[in-house]
C-alpha cells in the first residue's frame, strides 16, 4: 500500500470536524444582560478549538410579548445569511422559537438555560437537538438562608411574570402561592408592574414577611407600559427593601443588589453547553448526548450585604462560598 493511500485511510478515520467550525449563539437576551455574559464567557472558555462564534440578540425580555414571531423570523434570517455549522441558543424563548426550526434545516442545535420540560417541546431525541437544563433551587436556598438568618417564619418570593418565571415557580411549588418550606411559610407572587412590585416590596415587613427573595424582574414595565430596566428594578429593591434581600441566581448578587444565597450561574451552564458542542464538533450525534442538568448551585454572596444586615455565615459554607462585591 503507497503512502497516499495510508493516508487517506488515517483521515477518514480522524473525527469529521478537524477545521474551525462557525457556530451561532441565538440569545433571548440582550448584551449587557449578566446571566448572557456569564454563560457566553464559559462557552468560549471550554470549547476546544479555533472557532468562530457570532451572537444573535432577540431581547425578548425587552420587547412586547406580541413581537417575539417577527424576533424569530429576524434571527432565522441571520442564521440562514451566517450558514453555522453549530447554533447555541440560550434560554427558553429562543429554545422554543427557534430550536425545531434550525434542526430541521439540518444543523445541530445545542440549547442551554431551558426551564421548561424539553419532552414537552418534543426536544428529547430529537436527531439534531440536545442540551442543558435550568432547574433554580427555590425551596433548598429558602431553607438554608433560613438557617443563615436563625429562622424565617414567612418569606415572600417575587418573580416577574414571563413565561420562564411561570415555569420556574410551577416545577418547585407547584403553582401554590402559599406553602410551607420546613419552619417557614412561604408566599410566591409573579407582577407584571413595576408600581405594583414596588408596593409589594415597601410593605413586606409590615405584612409580616422576615425575607425577601426575588427570582426574575426582566419584564416589568412602568404605567405607561414601559419596559423597566433589571438594573433599576434590582437596585431600587436593594435600596428600599425593609427585610433581608435574597436571590436564586448569581446574576442579582452583589453590593446594592441581594445578599446571595444558593444561586445558579450562567458560568456552569456556558460549560456544560461546551461540552456538548466539543462533542458533536468531534463527531457525535446530538441524539446520543441526552438533556442533563448543570451544577446544582453555588454559595455566592456579597461581604458588604451580610454586613449591612448584620448577617454571618455559617463555619460550614465558609469554605465553600464565592463573593460578589
Amino acid at each position: 500500500m503507497n503512502l497516499t493511500k495510508v493516508l487517506l485511510i488515517l483521515l477518514a478515520l480522524l473525527p469529521v470536524r478537524l477545521w474551525a467550525a462557525e457556530i451561532l449563539v441565538i440569545s433571548s437576551y440582550h448584551p449587557a444582560n449578566l446571566w448572557d455574559q456569564s454563560y457566553s464567557a464559559s462557552l468560549k472558555e471550554h470549547l476546544r478549538g479555533d472557532h468562530h462564534i457570532s451572537h444573535f440578540y432577540m431581547d425578548t425580555k425587552r420587547q412586547p410579548r406580541q413581537e417575539l414571531d417577527q424576533i424569530a423570523e429576524r434571527a432565522m434570517n441571520a442564521y440562514r445569511r451566517i450558514k453555522p455549522d453549530l447554533v447555541v441558543l440560550g434560554d427558553d424563548n429562543a429554545i422554543n422559537a427557534l430550536a425545531r426550526r434550525i434542526a430541521t434545516e439540518g444543523t445541530p442545535v445545542v440549547f442551554l438555560g431551558m426551564n421548561e420540560n424539553p419532552r414537552h417541546k418534543g426536544l428529547v431525541g430529537h436527531p439534531n437537538i440536545t442540551g442543558v437544563l435550568e432547574r433554580p433551587l427555590l425551596k433548598r436556598n429558602i431553607s438554608e438562608m433560613s438557617q443563615l438568618m436563625g429562622g424565617i417564619d414567612k418569606a415572600l418570593v417575587l418573580f416577574d411574570k414571563s413565561e420562564v418565571s411561570r415555569t420556574a415557580i410551577e416545577d418547585e411549588f407547584r403553582s401554590q402561592a402559599e406553602q410551607r418550606v420546613g419552619h417557614t411559610q412561604v408566599n410566591s407572587q409573579q407582577i407584571d408592574d413595576y408600581q405594583r412590585w414596588q408596593e409589594i416590596v415597601l410593605t413586606s415587613r409590615q405584612r409580616g414577611y422576615g425575607a425577601l427573595f426575588i427570582g426574575l424582574y426582566h419584564t416589568l414595565v412602568d404605567e405607561q407600559g414601559a419596559h423597566v430596566s433589571e438594573q433599576q428594578v434590582i437596585e431600587w429593591t436593594n435600596q428600599h427593601s425593609p427585610v433581608p434581600l435574597f436571590s436564586f441566581w448569581e446574576f442579582s448578587v452583589g453590593k446594592g443588589r441581594a445578599i446571595g444565597g444558593l444561586v445558579l450561574n450562567g458560568h456552569a451552564q456556558g460549560e456544560k453547553a461546551a461540552e456538548l458542542v466539543n462533542a458533536i464538533l468531534a463527531g457525535t450525534s446530538p441524539s446520543a448526548l441526552s438533556p442533563r442538568a448543570a451544577l446544582r448551585g453555588e454559595y455566592v454572596f456579597s461581604r458588604g450585604e451580610l454586613a449591612r444586615w448584620q448577617l454571618h455565615l455559617p463555619p460550614r459554607w465558609q469554605s465553600k462560598a464565592q463573593w460578589h462585591d
